[in-house]
Formats: C-alpha cells, structure tokens, sequence
C-alpha cells in the first residue's frame, strides 16, 4: 500500500506562499482572527525572501498567495510581482483578497507584471449585506477599486488579471434578488462569478431555488458539492504545499495551531518534503498510524480533517494522491 510513498519525492512545479497574514477586516468565522491568528503569527512575505524561495525552488512555476490575510497589505508587493515576471513565475490569489485598500501603483503593477488570477471575496451585493459578515469593510470600495483594475486592463490593452467574484451564501445575503444583483453587477464588471457554501454548514430556507440560481447542491454532508471527488487537502502537503509568509512550512492552509519546524526560506521543498516529518504526514493519513501513539506525534495529529478520516476510516487513499499530483503538475515542466 505504502511503497509509492518510499521513492523520494519531487520538487513541486506549484505552492502557496502567503503574502500577508495580516487582515483590516474582522470577518465573523475567520479562524485565524477567533483564534488570535494561531502560530502563524502578523506579519508579511518581504521581496528578499520570495527571491530566495524562487531561487531554492527552481521547478516552481506557479505560486499562491493569498491563505489567511490580505496581500494587499503587504508593503513590497509591487517588487514580489516585479521579481515574479522577471523569474517568470505566474503568481495568483485563488484563495481571495477583500480588495478594500489598495494603492494606485499596486493596481498598475497587477496588470503590468502579468498577475495571472484574482478571486475577490464579495459576500453580497450591497453595502448592507456585505458588511455583516465583512465587518469593516466596504462593499463601494471594493467595487471602485475593481473599476479602477479594469482602467488599467484597458489601458495597457491586457487581458490580466482575470477576475472572479466568490460569493459564499451566508444568512445575510442568499435572498434570491440579492443573487442575482450581484450576478449583474459581476457582469457589468467583466467578471466571473462562483458561489459556496459556508464552510459551517449553514443552510437557506430557499434552498431549492439557491441551488438553482447557484449550482450548487445542498444535501447532507457534502461540504463542496461541485467537486466530483471528495476535498483531500493533505495531497496538496506533497504537491502544492503551503508555506507561512517567514518560510516556516505548514503543508496546507488548515494547519494554524501546529506548525513543522522546517523553513522553505532555509531547505528546497525538496528537501522538506523528503523529511521525515512530511514523510510521516502522508502515512498518517493514509491510516497506517490510526489508533497508535505514533500518531500524536504528527503536528496534523489535531487537524480537524485527519479527526474526519479517524471517524469515517475513510483515509487517503494512494489512488487520491495520484489524481492530485496530476492535477498540480505543469506539462511544461515535466
């Protein structure tokens, strides 16, 4: 069962590399703001430590970086972008960005140094609505600043970033017409837009018709219900990890309270996904340490997910491994 996972492990081609862990708003779920921010600590990506990472990691192609802050707080984001392009590196932020407060310049540097995708995280369709879950935040702000994004796109005549408006439907806003104004308005905007469900599991007295105007279904269990397969966050440790904006690495976005002590401004990826202690993760959750001590050991020991699979005995399976390193590995450089 175990022996694909005794070869050594290659370097990634994609990772997440947080920008900024700091945040202006104080969304109401928000672990790292209910939990004091964890271990990862307040603080920001510097552009001297993103050439040193991109120089460990040669096979990088692709970086992530946005996770549990606001990379548009992050004094050096101009010359990480800049340092990017040069490496030609295509960076985005799947992961989302409020867009509250940016600067002018950082807007022309978006679209000048080709950032690739931009997922804003808009829970409404109106000042009101936003801001009950955004809490201090803007809803006109944001929508400004994304007109002012498309001036410079117009501008400089590209079709980058690409933007996407994520709407998760929370008890403030899955009204229908509150839907379908922001579909408009996203529209109007030039803009994708995909909706979600609140990782808590709430649930709208319309729920028929949200998955209608949504498509996305409700039934009992399915936390991410456009998916085909099932969410398995702890591939991603081997293929598209996560690192803290000091290098420090977690592995995936859901590792706030235990962090492994290995720095990828430090050791190649390489090297940190070689190591025992990553080594070990992926045993973990394929089962081979379930019900042993061996297990509290790993800093995943207390990962809500790896509670999941201990329950379900339900474990990662090598057959999911495999689907997801096909999913991050880039073509051009195999």
């Amino acid at each position: 069962m175990f022996d694909y996972f005794k070869k050594k492990f290659h370097a990634p081609t994609s990772c997440r590399l947080e920008a900024c862990s700091l945040c202006q708003l104080n969304c109401r779920t928000c672990p790292m703001r209910l939990n004091n921010s964890g271990k990862i600590g307040n603080g920001y990506l510097t552009a001297k430590n993103f050439e040193k990472f991109i120089n460990l990691n040669p096979t990088i192609k692709e970086i992530e970086l946005s996770n549990n802050g606001e990379i548009f707080l992050n004094p050096e984001l101009v010359d990480i972008m800049r340092i990017a392009y040069e490496k030609h590196v295509d960076i985005h932020a799947y992961n989302g960005v409020n867009f509250n407060n940016v600067k002018d310049e950082v807007i022309d540097a978006l679209v000048k140094y080709d950032f690739r995708i931009i997922h804003f995280s808009i829970d409404g369709a109106s000042n009101e609505s936003y801001g009950k879950y955004r809490i201090n935040g803007n809803f006109d702000r944001v929508i400004e600043n994304i007109k002012k994004l498309n001036e410079t796109k117009k501008k400089y005549g590209k079709d980058f970033p690409i933007m996407r408006w994520q709407y998760v439907i929370l008890p403030y806003n899955s009204s229908i017409e509150e839907i379908r104004k922001a579909k408009d308005m996203a529209k109007d905007l030039g803009m994708e837009i995909y909706f979600k469900k609140d990782w808590r599991n709430f649930i709208p007295k319309n729920v028929k018709e949200v998955e209608k105007e949504t498509n996305l279904l409700y039934e009992e269990g399915t936390l991410l219900s456009n998916w085909e397969e099932r969410w398995v966050p702890c591939t991603e440790v081997l293929f598209n990890p996560q690192v803290n904006w000091d290098g420090r690495f977690l592995g995936c976005c859901n590792l706030i309270d235990e962090i492994y002590d290995l720095n990828a401004f430090e050791l190649s990826l390489e090297e940190i996904l070689n190591s025992k202690e990553i080594k070990d993760v992926v045993k973990l959750v394929m089962g081979k340490y379930h019900g042993k001590e061996k297990a509290k050991t790993s800093k995943c020991y207390t990962c809500w997910f790896y509670a999941d699979l201990c329950k379900t005995k339900k474990f990662i399976t090598k057959k999911e491994f495999l689907l997801n390193e096909k999913r991050y590995t880039r073509k051009d450089n195999k």
